[in-house]
């Protein structure tokens, strides 16, 4: 038996709670799952799972057996990270999923530059505004501004700080006017996401310092915030959009900002990976490029900052 395998097989039969999820997390079949764990049983002379028709749990001696093996498997992945991107062999394919504005502006771009750095990797990006169940949809690794979810099996990384700003165009705003407080926006056109979106409550200051959410449902709704973004652009109306989707707007004029000092809207971005797969050599490289890209300030806040060979890719 090869027991590092079944101890990876155990983190993912833990994880997803089910033997048919992992057997689809790992691309085997659910009668390979079950000899690897009986056959991890039967050496350590201990039960690790109670198993009904249509549940798994963990025992006490696996619940403890499980964190010692998290550590061992962690350390190794981490060894093996080190060496193979010393020597540049990271070698696989990385299936990431991210917003689409996001993926089509702050991922793609650096991907050739990733590659070359690592000409045995290989990269799929999707772009999915509604993020998946990283345990069912077989993504490596999921880029979110989503709050962190209280599954225990997800690792959240913060990539960078992230702000949405309201903004419209100067030609509407000396048509319309500039709202002075959160109340007047009912006044004007908005734009927004679809009517279910938890992205149409918006955050502000009111007059005791604490936050003040309003609901908004606008006279144009889209269901991306690239679809937003041009519908501002031709006078449409203020829409909240991310600071990483209008900073070049805003730099060149297109668009300004309104209420500044009263808008509370801050959604750190995150890379969120499966705990199990989480230090694996792809992952952790492709972790510490994003990185590296975003960190300290990402080059979208820093427009008044000379060019980084980041922000000019970006810019493309």
């Amino acid at each position: 038996m090869d027991q590092l395998a079944s101890m990876r097989i155990f983190l993912a039969v833990a994880d997803a709670k089910a033997l048919n999820r992992a057997a689809r997390q790992l691309a085997l079949s659910p009668s390979a799952i079950s000899k690897h764990i009986a056959a991890l049983e039967n050496q350590l002379g201990a039960q690790l799972f109670t198993r009904t028709t249509r549940h798994i749990a963990l025992t006490e001696v696996g619940a403890s057996y499980l964190g010692k093996c998290q550590r061992i498997l962690a350390d190794l992945d981490k060894a093996d990270a080190e060496v193979r991107s010393a020597t540049g062999t990271v070698k696989g394919n990385l299936k990431v999923e991210a917003p689409r504005g996001f993926a089509n502006r702050h991922i793609a771009p650096h991907l050739p530059a990733l590659l070359r750095q690592y000409p045995h990797l290989s990269v799929e990006l999707k772009g999915n505004d509604i993020p998946t169940d990283l345990m069912e949809s077989g993504f490596d690794l999921s880029v979110r501004y989503t709050p962190h979810s209280d599954h225990d099996f997800l690792v959240y990384t913060e990539l960078a700080a992230n702000s949405r700003r309201l903004v419209a165009t100067p030609n509407y705003l000396a048509i319309n006017g500039v709202p002075t407080k959160p109340s007047e926006l009912s006044s004007h056109q908005l734009i927004t996401r679809s009517a279910a979106s938890n992205s149409n409550f918006w955050h502000f200051q009111n007059d005791y310092g604490t936050s003040t959410t309003i609901k908004v449902c606008g006279n144009i709704m889209a269901d991306s915030g690239d679809a937003i973004l041009r519908a501002v652009l031709n006078d449409g109306g203020i829409a909240m959009l991310p600071n990483y989707m209008t900073a070049n707007n805003l730099q060149a004029g297109t668009l300004t900002t309104v209420l500044d000092q009263l808008v509370m809207e801050d959604h750190p971005i995150y890379a969120v990976t499966v705990s199990s797969r989480h230090s694996i050599p792809k992952i952790d490289v492709f972790l510490a490029f994003l990185c590296s890209l975003y960190q300290p300030k990402p080059y979208w806040d820093a427009l008044e900052s000379p060019p980084t060979d980041a922000a000019r890719r970006a810019a493309l």
